[in-house]
């Protein structure tokens, strides 16, 4: 099974959104095919909504009996580590492991330091308590008694952090750091990648995670929309992703996470309930405690309300337009049923009713060569953005404009399209800016392996 490394990277503004991963899609595996258990795959699951990790500070401080072991939970979460592993004391003795023995190898394909060379990573004990002594924001955390850990386990439906939501089936990284998570889902076995981005500028990570299983908006230049939805993931396996990568870069030394992006697998607005839940939970303060200007929700915008709906969570909003001409929109992505203009006025009602640290927009244009890269495409697309920079009052808008990767498509208007000529982008960005818009163009790495933006899907899928 050869798995392939998502690496995307996006310039945008530091203060309020970092950088962008990319559109990701499943590796080959049987599992995948198992049917959803919904009878409408675009509601979120319930199954793994009841886990610890999607709750609320409070709920999860009544169960335990505390404020302050539920404090000493999440101590452990917010780092990658396991609460009834880190708190056992019939498990005093045994070190920590990223990987179970039932799974395949990591697949690591470039010269790692000594202490990486082995496919049985682990910390010490020791080396786990002496870290959360030092990150702990208390001083050492409050020790939790075996019948707290039973409350615990209960909860958690009777297994770990780490086997009731999903587990860890893979981990590969590419030559400049870039990390892919294979997570393998403990309700039905499916799979979802995750991706870990370092930043050396900022000796940082974004964390790119799914929402869903495959996606139903069917974006003809993407081959996840190609895949169709399986089915959308729960709150709580949306941040099982978070968990397993604050954990992989802690064991990896990969710069830590400060920044999360909606933009895997998936499109939100098709899962806004657990989407919101999961956002919320990783911009709260007694949780995984990010700041809401360093977590990104984009969409593709199904209906004028999704912006609202998306917009409850306290998080920076983004928007896959593609082209702002309707005919040409509906072309490149055949679920759109609305006008352009319809929905402008929902995001614009959404922005206005947010609060002044939150009304920034990131509006995506994927370019494809003769098909929406004209200079007379970025005059419409600047004319679009005209009303919206007008009636939102202190605004912040950019548009990242994202040049094509070659998706290998053998059929279909993928087939067609063509990677845009950088001339020609530069000429649309120039426009942009002319009409003072600010502009960054996404510099694609790793399509000679098909791994860049929108590109990941297994030949199988796209025969």
């Amino acid at each position: 099974m050869r798995i392939r490394i998502a690496r995307c990277f996006v310039v945008v503004p530091a203060l309020w959104i970092v950088r962008t991963a990319t559109a990701l899609s499943t590796a080959v595996h049987p599992k995948l095919l198992v049917s959803p258990s919904s009878n409408n795959p675009s509601q979120p699951t319930t199954l793994c909504d009841g886990s610890p990790l999607s709750w609320s500070f409070d709920q999860l401080a009544e169960t335990l009996g505390g404020s302050g072991k539920a404090k000493a939970c999440w101590e452990c979460f917010r780092l990658g580590v396991d609460p009834l592993w880190y708190y056992s004391r019939s498990d005093a003795s045994s070190n920590e492991k990223h990987l179970s023995n039932d799974i395949e190898p990591f697949v690591i394909p470039f010269e790692l330091s000594e202490n990486k060379q082995t496919n049985d990573i682990r910390w010490t004990r020791q080396q786990v308590e002496d870290h959360v002594s030092e990150m702990a924001s208390r001083g050492t955390p409050t020790k939790l008694s075996n019948d707290t850990l039973k409350k615990l386990q209960s909860a958690m439906g009777g297994g770990s952090i780490e086997t009731s939501i999903a587990k860890l089936a893979n981990l590969t990284t590419s030559s400049d750091g870039t990390t892919k998570m294979l997570l393998e889902l403990k309700q039905d076995g499916m799979l979802v990648e995750t991706v870990i981005i370092p930043w050396d500028d900022r000796q940082k990570s974004t964390v790119c995670v799914s929402s869903q299983v495959g996606c139903r908006q069917a974006c003809t230049f993407c081959s996840t929309g190609r895949m169709g939805l399986l089915r959308s993931l729960s709150s709580a396996e949306i941040l099982a992703q978070h968990y397993w990568a604050n954990k992989i870069c802690r064991l990896y030394d990969i710069y830590g996470i400060d920044n999360c992006v909606f933009m895997g697998m998936g499109e939100p607005a098709d899962n806004a309930d657990a989407v919101v839940r999961a956002a919320s939970v990783m911009v709260d303060q007694s949780l995984f405690k990010l700041a809401p200007r360093r977590v990104t929700i984009s969409t593709v915008a199904p209906n004028p309300e999704v912006f609202a709906q998306l917009g409850a969570a306290p998080v920076v909003l983004a928007w896959s337009v593609h082209s702002s001409r309707d005919e040409l929109r509906r072309q490149l992505v055949p679920t759109t049923q609305h006008t352009m203009e319809e929905l402008r006025q929902g995001l614009t009602t959404a922005l206005q009713g947010r609060s002044k640290r939150l009304r920034n927009i990131m509006l995506e244009v994927t370019l494809l060569d003769q098909i929406n890269d004209s200079t007379e495409d970025a005059e419409h697309l600047a004319q679009f953005c005209r009303p919206l920079l007008e009636e939102v009052k202190g605004l912040k808008l950019v548009v990242n404009l994202i040049p094509w990767n070659d998706i290998s498509a053998i059929f279909g208007p993928a087939s067609r399209y063509r990677k845009p000529q950088m001339d020609r982008v530069l000429a649309y960005q120039k426009v942009l800016i002319e009409n003072e818009i600010l502009s960054y163009i996404r510099t694609t790495r790793g399509d000679e392996e098909e791994a860049a933006c929108g590109m990941l899907s297994t030949k199988s899928m796209r025969a």
